[in-house]
């Protein structure tokens, strides 16, 4: 397992504040050919960008062992962050904007930044923008089916 793509989803878009869901496809090459590992979750009044780095967070801590990673996600602000180097910069100055506020959602970004270092550095990892991928209907799919498991059970 040298190369792992990981494919985002989530219910929420553009600046809201409400229950949102996420899912997250691992496809990589095995010996037998390629597999895929899905996983999907939701957290209570969050964001479209807090339910997207949850789901790469979510998915990363699933590799068991340092591999290339790259991340196909239609969130342009968390690959932003990323391609800026902005987590490092954050991190040498203890999760401070340069205003001197705490960064928003700073836990998440500190795990991320986490999971960055255990896979191999920054080298490692890379994000594609992608509004489209062949497992975008069945991370949808995953998403309907919890969410009415959700209210059946509600």
């Amino acid at each position: 397992m040298d190369e792992v793509r990981i494919y985002i989803e989530t219910s929420l878009r553009g600046p809201c504040l409400k229950d949102g869901w996420y899912a997250a496809v691992i496809e990589c090459q095995t010996k037998k050919g390629p597999a895929t590992v899905g996983l999907v979750g939701m957290e209570r009044e969050t964001t479209y960008y807090r339910t997207t780095l949850i789901a790469i967070v979510e998915a990363i801590k699933r590799l068991k062992r340092p591999c290339g990673v790259e991340i196909c996600t239609y969130c342009q602000f968390v690959k932003g962050i990323y391609e800026q180097n902005l987590l490092e910069s954050w991190h040498r100055e203890e999760w401070k904007k340069a205003s001197g506020e705490d960064v928003e959602n700073k836990e998440l970004w500190q795990q991320f930044f986490d999971e960055v270092k255990r896979m191999g550095g920054g080298e490692k990892i890379r994000f594609r923008y992608s509004k489209s991928n062949d497992y975008r209907d069945l991370m949808r799919r995953m998403i309907a089916k919890n969410q009415e498991d959700v209210r059946k059970a509600g």
